[in-house]
């Protein structure tokens, strides 16, 4: 019995020194060079993401709707108020018209740090509240 009680208080401050690590739980989220979104009618979920600046990452876009949807990331600074502002040119890249009930996996690179707007690029979309952030970090 008095083994026990030493193996005991020997293993206490080891086990409390393992439960003091940082397990991110207070929201913030870390880069990643793999990040998923799901769309649907009007959203995507999550609506913010977290990439490293200046390495490739995937997304892996589900559309969980009953139409086809984009995941269109703008140009830094360039964020869209309404659809009225929308133009092509202010389109860093995306993931074109992805049909109801698909999947895809597309590689990206961002360079500049900075948060940019994503939005659903099909007609109303936007306007109906389907966006959300790329944090580059």
């Amino acid at each position: 019995m008095r083994r026990w009680v030493v193996v005991a208080a020997l293993a206490l401050p080891t086990i409390a020194l393992a439960s003091c690590g940082d397990d991110d739980d207070d929201g913030d989220s870390e880069a990643s060079t793999s990040i998923e979104a799901t769309a649907s009618e009007f959203q995507f979920e999550p609506d913010s993401w977290t990439v490293p600046a200046g390495e490739e990452f995937s997304v892996d876009l589900t559309n969980d709707g009953t139409v086809a949807h984009e995941w269109a990331v703008i140009k830094l600074g360039q964020d869209l108020g309404s659809e009225k502002d929308f133009e092509e040119d202010k389109i860093l890249f995306e993931i074109e018209g992805l049909p109801a009930g698909e999947s895809t996996t597309e590689q990206f690179t961002i360079d500049e740090p900075g948060d940019y707007q994503v939005i659903c690029g099909i007609e109303s979309h936007f306007d109906a509240g389907m966006e959300g952030t790329l944090t580059v970090e």
